[in-house]
């Protein structure tokens, strides 16, 4: 899902590791951070939200926890050469329904949280002069549960996604990191009721009501760039798109647009890290 793609602006905001004798990174930074997402409501939906967001970004490289990245936490135990295993978080914004034609009348949309396993096997590796890329394969599972104001926390199903993810640091400067991925969504019938059910209760003319089932829920891909402004500041930046045709619940009244994309900005700045420094 078009989401606030936590590992990913995570992965993003990692340092780049200088070409020169000394490759080390701190052993624990503290960033404070703001972005925004222009995105569609939820997939496949014909209605675009501007959103934003201020976080803290914590990066930890301990010998046996690690924090940031392109996993949230690494269980270091099961790190290898060849792969790891990880903890995935993700989110996405709410959206109210007063704002979106097709869904008026309808209950807002709450923030969505993620949180589940994930495994990831390590691809090729290259690197000549200044430039260093690498290509990961991961496979997530997580469970997803929404948060409403009024209704509180609600369980919402589980999403499974392979994903290919590709990295280039050094190509636009030391330190610039370039990230892309891509992969298929699947999600059990509770996540496609929370996006595309429509009750009979709340059917209309142009609205039928609509029982949505599981399984496969379209293919989303992104890029995205950051770049050092200064050691402790940066920006970041991306794209995405997404492809729902051939999902699940195409027939829905609630699915308008087979393609969407959206775009996010924002920028990082390293309040405190480490004198000790790790190679990781």
């Amino acid at each position: 899902m078009i989401r606030i793609l936590l590992p990913a602006l995570a992965a993003l905001l990692l340092p780049g590791l200088a070409h020169s004798e000394d490759t080390s990174l701190p052993l624990w930074e503290v960033r404070a951070g703001a972005f925004g997402i222009y995105a569609p409501d939820y997939p496949a939906s014909g209605n675009y939200s501007l959103n934003g967001l201020a976080f803290p970004n914590i990066q930890y490289r301990g010998d046996f926890l690690r924090l940031g990245g392109a996993a949230a936490a690494r269980i270091v135990p099961v790190d290898s050469p060849r792969y790891e295993v990880g903890i995935s978080l993700d989110a996405s914004f709410g959206a109210n329904s007063t704002d979106n034609p097709l869904r008026e009348g309808m209950p807002d949309l709450g923030y969505l949280f993620e949180v589940g396993p994930e495994v990831i096997i390590r691809g090729p590796r290259y690197e000549t002069g200044r430039l260093s890329g690498k290509i990961d394969f991961a496979l997530q599972a997580r469970a997803v549960f929404s948060l409403d104001p009024d209704e509180g926390v609600g369980y919402e199903g589980v999403v499974i996604e392979p994903v290919a993810r590709y990295e280039l640091t050094g190509l636009l400067g030391e330190g610039s990191r370039i990230r892309a991925s891509i992969g298929p969504i699947f999600a059990t019938e509770d996540l496609h009721d929370y996006f595309y059910d429509v009750a009979p209760r709340f059917a209309r003319a142009g609205r039928p009501a609509f029982d949505a089932e599981g399984g496969y829920l379209g293919t989303e891909a992104n890029i995205g760039l950051s770049l050092p402004v200064t050691d402790r500041f940066r920006m970041f930046g991306g794209v995405g798109i997404g492809y729902y045709g051939g999902a699940a619940n195409t027939d829905s009244p609630l699915f308008e647009d087979e393609l969407n994309g959206y775009a996010f900005l924002g920028a990082s700045f390293t309040l405190f890290q480490s004198e000790r420094r790790v190679s990781r």
